[in-house]
């Protein structure tokens, strides 16, 4: 765990199994939150956290998830057993899907295959223990505030969560992957769509954040990764939409110096080809 910031810090979640791929933020003061609760697999990591921080279980009252991808939002339903005054703030798509994720763990199963054992999980929240967020939504954290701003794109159900105090933006998948200082596409299926990403990515801009706290994974001082991302988003686009199959854009990548050898590096722009190959599709099918 590190502090990214006077009253925040990040767990590293070991997602997947390695350092340095996901994580959770903890926010601590006279009340305490956390944006994000990782898998299942992360929950003892996440509670060593805030043992660390010296975070009673019973101060924290939020646990805001940016989307419900299990990697994200799937360890909730653990943390919530865990720490009794927590409630799960979520976008109004997405709640029924932590009162009842069956369709969320088969959605999942059938876009990563034979890495789901990897993802832990999905424990039902009681409806009584989630707060369905309003866009623009604030909630006080101690000495911290919280802005919900809905943030489709990634997917429907995508929120990003605005601290204003400090500027600091937890972009979820909203502004992408940002592992070993490269931005990476998150454009999986079923519901990437490319003009909904870039109107969230000039939304975001529009709130002029300090730094951008990525849940893969840090911070990132500056708000210059959302503009990088949007010209990443056009050219992500483009290039999948040109070679059509995940082979060729793969050689494509290597060819540029992308570490497509790392195989969960390569598993990740596998599934995003996908979710692109499915938008060109509704496009196309929409122009018919």
């Amino acid at each position: 765990m590190r502090q990214v910031a006077e009253g925040v810090y990040l767990v590293d979640a070991w997602q997947f199994g390695r350092p340095g791929i996901g994580g959770v933020y903890l926010l601590s003061g006279t009340e305490a939150a956390l944006v994000e609760s990782g898998t299942s697999l992360a929950v003892p990591r996440v509670l060593a956290g805030l043992e660390e921080a010296g975070i009673p279980r019973e101060a924290v009252n939020w646990i805001f998830v940016t989307h419900v991808h299990l990697d994200h939002a799937g360890g909730a339903g653990a943390l919530v057993k865990e720490l009794p005054r927590a409630r799960v703030v979520v976008h109004p798509r997405g709640a029924k899907h932590l009162a009842d994720p069956t369709k969320l763990v088969a959605s999942v199963k059938q876009a990563v295959g034979d890495r789901f054992p990897l993802y832990g999980e999905a424990i039902p929240i009681p409806w009584e223990r989630l707060h369905v967020a309003e866009d623009g939504e604030r909630f006080a954290v101690g000495a911290h505030t919280l802005r919900a701003v809905f943030s489709p794109g990634h997917a429907p159900h995508h929120l990003c969560f605005f601290e204003e105090v400090k500027g600091l933006l937890f972009t979820g998948d909203a502004a992408g992957l940002y592992l070993g200082d490269r931005l990476i596409p998150a454009t999986p299926p079923p519901s990437f769509d490319l003009e909904l990403s870039l109107a969230t990515l000039e939304r975001l801009s529009a709130l002029a954040p300090k730094a951008l706290c990525y849940t893969h994974f840090g911070l990132r001082p500056g708000a210059e990764g959302l503009a990088e991302y949007g010209e990443l988003l056009r050219w992500w686009v483009q290039v999948v939409g040109e070679r059509r199959t995940e082979e060729a854009v793969l050689a494509a990548l290597a060819r540029q110096g992308w570490p497509v050898e790392d195989e969960l590096v390569r598993e990740d722009l596998l599934m995003s080809v996908r979710g692109v190959l499915m938008y060109l599709a509704r496009r196309e099918a929409e122009g018919a």
